[in-house]
């Protein structure tokens, strides 16, 4: 049982300079500090590449979770799919619910810009548990809201930051 969002935003920039800035993981935590908390890829120069491994510490929708995850596909510098495992400790730690979560980051050349979008989801179990977990998120944490404000915020951050940094030609 699928909750999904997808932000979206126009950013300055090329596709390679995108991907330059949001693939290290500074900046990626940089852009959502009230909710990111860090990122490292099992890289050698700690960057994202096809098959690689990740680890994240982060909140979503007010609840900490430990992301452990993969790249099944990279396009260099067009897309990156990600899929992981969140563990989200619940009742101080004494249960953790494990969901299942993915995305797509897209970078797409338009006449004068670039559209970056990340689509993003969670795979609730379809059982009874399940089914209050996605209950208690959607409704209670309002979390399909909070993750697209989480989502957008940070590609929000990225146009920010590479048009500022941009140079303008004479």
């Amino acid at each position: 049982m699928y909750v999904t969002d997808k932000a979206e935003i126009d950013i300055d920039a090329t596709p390679d300079e995108i991907w330059e800035y949001v693939t290290d993981p500074v900046h990626w935590t940089a852009s959502n500090p009230e909710e990111h908390y860090g990122l490292e890829y099992d890289t050698p120069d700690n960057r994202p590449r096809e098959g690689a491994t990740f680890h994240q510490r982060e909140e979503v929708a007010g609840m900490f979770a430990d992301l452990h995850g993969r790249f099944p596909y990279i396009d260099h510098p067009n897309v990156a799919v990600w899929t992981g495992t969140a563990y989200y400790p619940l009742i101080r730690g004494l249960v953790t619910v494990r969901i299942p979560e993915g995305g797509t980051i897209r970078l797409e050349e338009t006449a004068d810009r670039t559209r970056m979008s990340h689509a993003v989801w969670m795979d609730f179990p379809n059982n009874r548990r399940g089914r209050l977990l996605k209950w208690l998120f959607t409704t209670v944490f309002d979390g399909k809201a909070k993750l697209y404000d989480h989502t957008k915020k940070e590609l929000e951050f990225f146009k920010k930051r590479l048009e500022a940094t941009a140079t303008t030609p004479e």
